[in-house]
């Protein structure tokens, strides 16, 4: 989550973790802004064509960025190239990731076309695209099929690989603001960017030289960029501090390739994992959890039910109380604000939840064959998923991919869940949170609710219909997009157990 040469931003959205450094700001001086502005009118006009960068994750190196620059032939066409390429080690297993992008851009950095590969343990991910009078059209492939798509645009496009370039275009001085939309390949969308020239800074300790720094958002994620006189990012620091990349030259920045081989840590599990300060006995059997949580006041809205209620009264609000009382497997109207009461939105497709896909709508309708009452067919279909649905650390791009491997993780079976309620007919949304785990503490986790004549929460990868009391729900949504808010708080939640009941307890 860093770089320039990969837009950090791209990076944070796909590993929302890192701790070191998260009070970076202090090895930062401000100092003398120049009285000119950094201001290059055009691609042809950098002093520079290819910047490399290392990622640090953890306060381990695990991986290399790389952005590259060429003029085409095409008049007034430039094409770049960025690529990304990680190791991490998480549940004990080496996990590789390589994203590759190649856009053509204008020499204003507006997009004329795209091609985006993503790579995971071996699947790829291919989207390529191309921009024609308002309109972005894209197609994207996962094995032998080919679904296209048309985004209606409402202003210029730029690819996400341009972030960091777009403020060297149009001007970098203290103060200035931009906002613009680019296509997010992680999350397959047309986003809105926010930016802020906030000052000019260096730091001798990190080696950063006089640079300006930028402040960027983008889908409720943050990320500083300090852009030296040149125009080339220099160092990024995402999630508050949580990922970081400096530039480096290439020997140095491919040299992880060996470093992260030799890396033994488990930097997700351990970054991630919330303690208690006594363990929770059989939590798939809890009944009653009070607890109290810091770090997600003002961070993620406080969501009620089902069988959650949350607060923050008392103290100085920076703890949130969550009382869960286990959902009990039939439906039942949630306390505190009604949802939305139109629920034909949770019943369209959305991206990653391909419910009005053929093989999708076939095998909802052979799982639940038979069955009229909703919350029946909740049962079945979770039962099926959890049965079917071989739990393995791989991940999925899609509901679609998950049903035909017939493996993965929380995501994967909740994916195919929603996909499959919803081709059967049953309003459902995707939630995310932390669940307890035996032995370990809390982890971070996805399920779904689904609205069977009132709302039910379901976790198909425990093959619960109404979940036990250790599910906390900190965000919710139509589809995978809704969850990627969570990264803002991974690393940073801290949890005291107030009351703790289960069936198994004497």
């Amino acid at each position: 989550m860093h770089r320039h040469q990969r837009n950090l931003l791209t990076l944070v959205l796909f590993l929302p973790l890192f701790a070191l450094l998260s009070c970076s700001p202090a090895y930062f001086d401000p100092i003398r802004t120049p009285p000119e502005p950094l201001h290059v009118r055009g691609l042809d006009k950098l002093s520079w064509n290819e910047l490399w960068a290392g990622i640090v994750f953890n306060g381990e190196k695990v991986g290399f960025s790389r952005l590259k620059i060429a003029p085409l032939p095409d008049e007034g066409l430039f094409r770049l190239e960025s690529e990304a390429h990680l190791r991490i080690r998480f549940l004990g297993l080496s996990k590789a990731i390589s994203m590759k992008s190649e856009d053509r851009v204008r020499a204003n950095l507006q997009s004329v076309s795209l091609r985006h590969e993503m790579v995971l343990d071996g699947k790829t991910l291919l989207i390529e695209g191309y921009v024609k009078d308002g309109v972005l059209h894209t197609i994207r492939k996962t094995g032998p099929e080919a679904e296209p798509s048309e985004t209606k645009l409402r202003e210029p496009l730029y690819p996400a690989a341009a972030i960091n370039l777009y403020p060297v275009l149009n001007g970098l001085a203290a103060g200035l603001k931009y906002r613009y939309e680019v296509y997010d390949p992680q999350t397959q969308s047309v986003t809105a960017v926010s930016q802020t020239v906030a000052g000019f800074e260096s730091s001798r300790s990190l080696g950063v030289e006089p640079s300006w720094k930028v402040k960027t958002s983008m889908l409720g994620q943050d990320v500083e960029t300090w852009i030296n006189r040149k125009g080339e990012a220099v160092f990024e620091l995402g999630m508050k501090g949580v990922l970081i990349t400096h530039r480096e030259t290439e020997n140095e920045a491919r040299r992880y390739l060996s470093e992260a081989s030799l890396n033994k840590k488990d930097l997700v599990l351990d970054f991630s994992v919330i303690r208690t300060e006594r363990p929770l006995a059989c939590p798939r059997e809890a009944t009653l959890l009070e607890v109290s949580l810091t770090g997600i006041a003002g961070e993620l809205p406080l969501l009620q039910g089902p069988g959650q209620e949350a607060s923050t009264g008392g103290g100085d609000g920076k703890a949130v109380t969550y009382r869960i009382r286990r959902n009990p497997g039939s439906p039942a109207k949630i306390s505190g604000p009604p949802y939305d009461v139109d629920s034909y939105r949770w019943l369209l497709p959305a991206s990653q939840v391909e419910s009005d896909h053929p093989e999708i709508i076939n095998t909802a309708r052979e799982v639940t064959r038979g069955l009229s009452d909703p919350l029946a067919k909740v049962r079945r279909l979770a039962a099926w998923v959890a049965h079917t649905v071989k739990e393995a650390p791989v991940d999925s791009f899609s509901a679609l991919e998950v049903l035909r491997t017939k493996k993965g993780e929380c995501q994967a079976h909740t994916m195919l869940y929603t996909a499959l309620a919803r081709a059967a007919g049953i309003p459902t949304r995707m939630a995310g949170g932390i669940v307890y785990m035996d032995g370990v503490g809390f982890l971070y986790h996805a399920w779904a609710e689904s609205d069977a004549g009132g709302w039910v929460s379901v976790d198909p990868t425990f093959d619960q219909v109404g979940v036990d009391a250790t599910h906390i729900k900190l965000v919710e949504g139509p589809g995978w997009l809704a969850i990627v808010p969570i990264g803002r708080v991974v690393g940073r939640v801290a949890a005291t157990v107030i009351d703790y009941q289960a069936a198994c307890r004497p």
